[in-house]
């Protein structure tokens, strides 16, 4: 574990993935392909299963193929539609 002037990172926060002082030329994409290996870290350390993660991860990916947006531009309308589609 390391730590930051804020307290303790846990393994899986989400600064540890990407690498600090590289700009990013397309930041959304990098976010993106960061956030599951984040969350992937965060699920390990509570000791949940690998099959538990990785069915986690495929919902999470179904929900970005399925709406074409990233998580933070959702809204609940297109959630309701992936629920009702699945």
């Amino acid at each position: 574990m390391t730590s930051t002037s804020s307290g303790p990172e846990l393994p899986g926060a989400a600064r540890l993935v990407p690498v600090e002082g590289l700009g990013l030329l397309q930041p959304e994409s990098a976010v993106m392909e960061a956030m599951p290996e984040g969350w992937a870290r965060q699920q390990r350390v509570r000791f949940l299963k690998t099959a538990t993660i990785a069915h986690r991860l495929r919902m999470a990916r179904r929900m970005v193929e399925f709406s074409n947006l990233y998580p933070w531009q959702r809204t609940a309308v297109e959630i309701e539609g992936f629920i009702g589609n699945t």
